[in-house]
């Protein structure tokens, strides 16, 4: 128990530490060599004991935080985030009617959150008029678990969409589309439950772009 606890103190500080790496890196690219920690303040609002304690590595930025640094370094803030925050990459987006169209190449939307500290591999699909995010496990499927009359994303040859498979044949399956309120029977390729869904305005989750 005393290892683990160490093991994680020491990787907690090592993900610090990187992340403020980062900050004076951008901050010096900006010009602020001489009194960081001042100079950071009086650029961004940001209360200098706050900032102090980014920079030393003492204190892990908030998102908020980051967002603010970003804008006012000029940099996207996830490069300050990018390799000690959990992401869960979005891989489609939902349709008002349920239906769900697969990302395209330029499309690289990450979802990530402040209190996320181990990733639980889950990707997202994400509804852009009602900013909702929906998460699944790839490696939780019909192929390995019970998924009758669970709320699931549903993957076959004609359609994507999300949906609870009432009764199911050896051929196809009765769906209730909770989006439409219908129900319809389709072939289907795989499903994987829901785990959880965020709504970004009551939640710590963020969407942001991520990069190449």
């Amino acid at each position: 128990m005393q290892i683990n606890l160490l093991f994680d103190y020491i990787f907690n500080m090592w993900q610090m530490t990187y992340m403020n790496e980062n900050l004076r890196k951008y901050a010096q690219i900006k010009g602020l060599t001489k009194g960081t920690g001042l100079a950071l303040s009086k650029l961004t609002g940001i209360d200098k004991s706050t900032v102090s304690l980014h920079l030393t590595g003492h204190r892990k930025m908030s998102i908020e935080h980051a967002k603010k640094y970003g804008e006012s370094l000029d940099v996207p803030y996830i490069k300050l985030l990018d390799d000690n925050i959990i992401k869960y990459p979005v891989v489609g987006y939902v349709e008002l009617d349920g239906s769900v169209r697969m990302r395209k190449e330029n499309e690289i939307d990450i979802c990530i959150a402040d209190n996320d500290i181990a990733s639980s591999n889950c990707y997202a699909l994400f509804q852009q008029r009602q900013e909702v995010v929906f998460f699944y496990n790839p490696k939780n499927s019909c192929k390995n678990t019970n998924t009758i009359n669970s709320y699931c994303y549903i993957k076959s040859k004609k359609q994507n969409l999300l949906g609870s498979i009432v009764k199911e044949t050896k051929k196809s399956a009765e769906v209730y589309n909770v989006h439409t309120n219908k129900t319809s029977r389709i072939s289907y390729d795989i499903c994987y439950p829901i785990v959880s869904i965020f709504y970004l305005k009551h939640s710590n989750l963020h969407k942001i772009q991520g990069e190449y």
